[in-house]
């Protein structure tokens, strides 16, 4: 299969129709604990130096911290296991993918620009950003809250609500067709009242899967949190714990 097509089947959860490379965190780089317990431990200022201050805490963006109790609310409600996208990851997806249609035919074909900015996510804003996955290892779900600052890209996040609308008017089922490929999208509104943009979707083929992404800005930063599993979450209930992770990512910002 080309690589444009794992590119598309690994997004939204745009992982939100995002590139594969979201939904894999590489580990925090460690303190150097073992390091700096040795210094401290042999080195004996002189009469000359003063003791140094001992290193702050680096302070967290608002992004960040945001990220961060949207996290805390995955865990209380079921998904204890998170990772941190950060570095080049992050920076990675600040990019947006190109060409994820490429060599596939889009029915209807007018769905074929809006199925595409679903490869759209806050972070690609190129503003103050941060992002946290999460998972419950014993389901097959992996979720994902992604918070960046507006700045002048206000109109971007309408202009993506604006797609997933149309999606909802006009393309609730499409069709991807290639030589060595075919897939089915099936679009519906999950019903989330509070969201900007509220999408869920199911794929059949080979990378058979449901999403679901909610969409809403403050007057400063806009919020995704999004859902991919290999199971259905269409379910009220599931809704709940989607809307829960937003309010309480809301709640940090301005």
């Amino acid at each position: 299969m080309p690589s444009t097509k794992k590119i598309l089947a690994a997004s939204l959860a745009v992982c939100a129709l995002l590139a594969a490379s979201a939904c894999s965190a590489q580990s925090e780089m460690p303190q150097d604990e073992t390091h700096k317990i040795a210094v401290q431990g042999t080195a004996t200022p002189s009469a000359s130096q003063e003791p140094q201050e001992p290193a702050q805490p680096e302070e967290m963006t608002t992004a960040q911290v945001a990220t961060t109790a949207g996290a805390v609310m995955a865990a209380e409600l079921g998904f204890p296991s998170s990772a941190k996208i950060q570095g080049e990851d992050l920076e990675s997806l600040a990019t947006p993918p190109t060409d994820t249609l490429k060599d596939l035919v889009v029915l209807p074909s007018q769905c074929s620009a809006p199925i595409e900015d679903l490869n759209w996510s806050p972070v690609q804003l190129g503003t103050e950003a941060a992002r946290t996955d999460f998972t419950n290892e014993n389901q097959s779900i992996t979720g994902s809250v992604e918070v960046a600052k507006l700045g002048d890209g206000a109109a971007k996040v309408a202009a993506h609500n604006a797609n997933v609308a149309t999606i909802l008017e006009e393309c609730k089922s499409v069709k991807l067709n290639g030589l060595d490929y075919r897939e089915t999208l099936a679009f519906s509104d999950p019903g989330v009242q509070d969201a900007d943009s509220a999408l869920y979707y199911s794929r059949d083929g080979q990378y058979a899967q449901d999403s679901l992404v909610l969409i809403k800005s403050t007057g400063e930063y806009a919020v995704m949190v999004s859902f991919l599993s290999a199971t259905s979450l269409q379910d009220a209930a599931f809704n709940q714990v989607a809307s829960g992770i937003m309010d309480t990512v809301l709640a940090q910002l301005p």
